[in-house]
């Protein structure tokens, strides 16, 4: 489809854009859209992880702000 965006062009202007603070805050936004519904499905679980390594994020600070986020 033409309307079609890459998933890894906003990957990259992020990378390229976005502070440290702003990745994570990105990532906290994730984490609560995440739970919006009361539950975190799995695939959910993925995506965000997959984006917080794609951007570059450690996967503690990552478990950080979930933590932060479920409760």
């Amino acid at each position: 489809s033409k309307d079609n965006v890459c998933f890894h062009e906003f990957i990259e202007d992020i990378n390229k854009n976005y502070s440290k603070d702003e990745k994570l805050s990105l990532l906290e936004f994730l984490w609560k859209t995440a739970y919006a519904d009361g539950k975190l499905d799995v695939d959910e679980e993925k995506l965000v992880r997959r984006v917080a390594d794609l951007i570059k994020i450690k996967d503690i600070e990552v478990l950080k702000i979930k933590d932060r986020v479920k409760d």
